[in-house]
């Protein structure tokens, strides 16, 4: 599969003011120099707590947060600049489901309105064609046609985030960035919506890059995952690289906290994520440098990287990818 997008060195700082004359006094540095590549058809996950910079990430990719330096190309073209990404109709090809459905829906419309909406922005239909596209979306999404005339506080949150994706598939969208898409809903309806997303993935062909902060909901989504830390990606790889051969602490802080429904182990289980966040709280300075920010990666495998210098990773047991060759 070719590459859809590619992010190269991303950094979104923003200015902290002091002073008298509110000059400019120190930099959050939201987003840290972090790189991946979104293939076609892929859903690609980035990971991370709240605070960590995916969601800045998720905004960059969309235009809606100004880049401070480094590139993000859509089929080979940078779409950091707002001429390049109007010439390219790339908010057509280029959408977005929020986190929570509730508020991403205006109450004062009713459903017809809602999904039409990027319709009459990019597409030029009939009344009647445009009712039909709506139809066929709602079908897609396993709504009846009489949702079409209620309002969204008249379906549950499960319903609301369906009709989120009907929005975000629209216009027949090439990415789909979806920023915790399911973590304001119920367990028993998280699956019915990763399911219909799957669904529509594999009809459409499009690739989502899927910011959570749960390895758990993620598990069956991804093909490939990163994971951010404080702005910095600490450890990218496949799904197998991430959930069968974790090498950085924070990862293992991550897969450690998924909720086991495994009753008979439930001690052993809080046992060892007790044992990882005493290792976390005690060994982190082995895993981040002096300010506290993540290494650069290094390559341990032809798909696996981590944020950890070489002869700390040797420290650990775990060989580089140049050792392997060698």
């Amino acid at each position: 599969m070719d590459d859809l997008m590619q992010i190269k060195d991303l950094k979104v700082y923003y200015p902290v003011r002091g002073g008298f004359w509110n000059r400019i006094v120190d930099w959050v540095k939201a987003v840290d120099g972090i790189s991946f590549n979104i293939k076609a058809g892929e859903t690609y996950g980035l990971i991370g707590e709240s605070g960590s910079g995916k969601s800045t990430t998720g905004k960059s990719i969309l235009g809606l947060q100004k880049v401070t330096s480094g590139s993000i190309k859509y089929n080979g073209h940078d779409v950091t600049k707002k001429s390049v990404r109007r010439s390219l109709k790339y908010n057509h090809d280029v959408q977005m489901i929020f986190q929570d459905p509730q508020s991403s829906l205006n109450p004062e419309k009713r459903v017809e309105e809602i999904i039409a909406e990027p319709l009459r922005n990019f597409e030029h239909l009939s009344k009647h064609q445009e009712k039909l596209r709506v139809l066929q979306l709602l079908d897609i999404v396993g709504l009846d046609p009489d949702a079409l005339y209620k309002y969204p506080f008249q379906f549950s949150g499960g319903q609301r985030q369906r009709i989120g994706i009907a929005r975000a598939v629209a216009t027949n969208p090439k990415l789909i960035v979806a920023d915790e898409p399911v973590s304001a809903l119920d367990l028993s309806v998280q699956a019915q919506v990763l399911n219909f997303m799957k669904k529509i993935q594999r009809e459409f062909n499009i690739s989502y890059l899927f910011i959570s902060h749960d390895l758990g909901v993620v598990r069956h989504m991804c093909d490939n995952i990163a994971i951010m830390n404080h702005g910095r990606l600490v450890e990218v790889g496949t799904k197998e690289d991430i959930y069968k051969h974790p090498v950085h602490i924070y990862t293992k802080r991550l897969l450690a906290a998924i909720p086991s429904i495994d009753v008979e182990h439930r001690e052993e289980h809080r046992a060892e994520r007790k044992r990882i966040e005493k290792i976390y709280q005690d060994k982190k300075d082995f895993y981040y440098d002096q300010n506290g920010k993540a290494f650069p990666l290094t390559k341990i495998s032809p798909t696996h990287f981590v944020a950890l210098p070489k002869d700390k990773l040797r420290q650990l047991n775990v060989s580089t990818d140049e050792e392997v060759e060698s």
